[in-house]
């Protein structure tokens, strides 16, 4: 009888060793497990480049019309407002329209081209936009994987000047202040808190900027390609 009791005890035992946290094989497992996460990014490469901006920077910010200033003023208040800016202020005295624009950046500032390559257990992935594109997910590889999403906005503010130079000749000149304004947001793909970064930039007509610096080194440069004065001289010739 004692001998049985000893068996059953021994089983009972046995049969909690196995089910709970002592017992050796479940560490085992997720020891194998945790090397198999480890060497999931073996093999894992990965190269970011920034290709300066193209455009050359030069400026034809004005035009001459063939008539007098107020005939030109009343024709220019109408086409304008049949445009997608906004005008904010009109002074026919001093020949001053005052415009505004607010949106993508992309068609009216260079500031270069991103491009990144990544290559882990999922293939192989490269990333070639502009840096002036309003809105772009890319990924980073950096020792460890990061997503980033980048968000680059334009508010542009356009003074029109009407200047008289004959009564029967009138110049016009776009002058533009740039406000680039830029967002972003960088999530690792381990985890962890994301991390956001918001720094903005301002030019005038035929200037350029560059963003600060980022963690690798490389400051982003920008440069007004000239098509937004273009576009408003183009609308009220």
């Amino acid at each position: 009888m004692n001998g049985r009791i000893a068996v059953l005890s021994q089983n009972k035992r046995f049969k909690s060793l196995r089910c709970g946290r002592g017992w050796p094989f479940k560490s085992r497992i997720q020891d194998k497990l945790w090397i198999l996460l480890a060497l999931t990014c073996i093999g894992c490469s990965g190269k970011l480049d920034y290709v300066r901006p193209t455009t050359a920077s030069k400026l034809n910010n004005s035009i001459t019309i063939s008539a007098p200033r107020d005939a030109v003023w009343n024709a220019t208040v109408p086409k304008l407002g049949k445009q997608f800016f906004v005008i904010n202020n009109l002074d026919k005295s001093s020949g001053l329209i005052n415009l505004s624009y607010s949106g993508d950046p992309e068609n009216y500032v260079d500031c270069g081209r991103i491009i990144s390559y990544v290559s882990n257990a999922r293939g192989e992935r490269t990333y070639d936009f502009p840096a002036s594109k309003a809105d772009q997910q890319y990924e980073v590889m950096s020792g460890n994987l990061f997503l980033f999403h980048r968000k680059m906005s334009l508010d542009g503010r356009i003074n029109l000047i009407f200047e008289e130079l004959s009564p029967s000749e009138t110049r016009v000149t776009a002058n533009t202040k740039y406000v680039l304004s830029r967002i972003i947001t960088v999530n690792g793909v381990s985890g962890g808190i994301p991390q956001t970064n918001t720094d903005s930039i301002s030019f005038i007509s035929g200037g350029n900027a560059a963003f600060a610096a980022m963690s690798d080194g490389r400051a982003t440069e920008c440069i007004a390609t000239g098509k937004l004065e273009s576009e408003i001289l183009q609308a009220i010739q």
